[in-house]
């Protein structure tokens, strides 16, 4: 009987800590892309380190069309690359220029960005950093297939484990259709 006691109670402790894994991960979802479905928001997976160690590869920004005169140095701005104009870069603010270009930098980069983004290459402001939750498009972006097949298996394995723990009486009444009725019959 006690043996039975301790493998519900296990059950029941990986019942409750699978559930607020999925919640979890579900806030962190609908925070990343909630605010994306309104009018001039977007968020952005960021692919690279150079935003480190406050933001790194894999989270999530959300950023907000603001006019370019609110924008202040050290504020986190989501441009069109001007290295690589087919691409987005993720940078704070260093220095704005008297021709309305700005100078980016990276946190983790020693140098500001070499290059200046003209205005009409800001497309917005962080406003809102939601961690973790662009893994699996990182992964995907780098080809880690491996990793994502472990995500998805891990992932797989937390709702198997939210799942209501069964007990002897849901058993009994899973075999006998009637419920407690069949096995009082029985």
């Amino acid at each position: 009987m006690r043996a039975r006691r301790a493998a519900f109670a296990i059950r029941l402790i990986g019942f409750a800590t699978a559930r607020a894994a999925l919640g979890v991960l579900f806030g962190l979802l609908t925070w990343s892309q909630l605010p994306a479905l309104l009018p001039a928001w977007q968020a952005a997976v960021i692919l690279t380190g150079s935003m480190g160690p406050r933001i790194m590869a894999g989270d999530v920004v959300v950023y907000q069309d603001v006019p370019m005169n609110t924008l202040r140095p050290g504020q986190l701005v989501l441009v069109r690359d001007p290295a690589h104009p087919t691409q987005l870069l993720s940078h704070r603010v260093h220095k704005l220029l008297p021709n309305g270009h700005i100078i980016t930098s990276g946190d983790a980069n020693r140098m500001p960005d070499s290059t200046s983004t003209p205005p009409q290459n800001v497309l917005g402001l962080g406003r809102l950093h939601v961690p973790w939750i662009g893994l699996p498009v990182l992964w995907w972006q780098r080809a880690q297939y491996w990793t994502m097949t472990l995500a998805a298996l891990g992932l797989a394995l937390v709702a198997y484990l939210a799942a209501p723990p069964r007990t002897a009486a849901l058993d009994v009444a899973a075999r006998h259709p009637g419920g407690q009725a069949a096995s009082r019959r029985a």
